[in-house]
């Protein structure tokens, strides 16, 4: 099943100005070489928006934004909490979880937009995650 990430009001101006900015050039009508750095720049902002989210599959949650990947074994999961965690990670929101995995205690962040139906689908693979008590409101 696919959770797409949550996005939060503020993000739209800030992605979406950056993005506009970085096609700045083609407006002003000079320096015409600083696009060679700039529309990658927006490339990968564009799919950052519209291809972060986050994919459950009998054996793993994986996590993408935009290009990238990471792949986090659902057996492996010990907690699951809220957080405000400000972290770069692949969420698009500041309404986040914290998700602790691994024997060493790895950890994601994840902000699907639909948290209670992602939190149950995980529970129903593995049983065993401990959610923090703010998620069982």
């Amino acid at each position: 099943m696919y959770y797409p990430s949550k996005k939060d009001l503020w993000q739209y101006p800030l992605y979406w100005g950056t993005i506009i900015a970085c096609f700045a050039p083609l407006v002003a009508g000079r320096d015409y070489v600083v696009l060679v750095f700039t529309v990658p720049l927006a490339i990968l902002l564009i799919w950052g928006w519209f291809c972060t989210g986050y994919k459950v599959n009998q054996s793993y949650l994986i996590i993408r934004n935009g290009p990238f990947k990471k792949k986090v074994p659902i057996k492996e999961i010990k907690t699951i909490s809220k957080t405000k965690n400000l972290l770069a990670a692949p969420a698009l929101s500041i309404d986040r979880l914290e998700i602790i995995y691994d024997a060493d205690n790895k950890m994601a962040l994840a902000s699907p937009k639909e948290q209670l139906q992602f939190l149950a689908t995980l529970k129903s693979i593995n049983p065993k995650i401990e959610l923090d008590s703010k998620l069982n409101q």
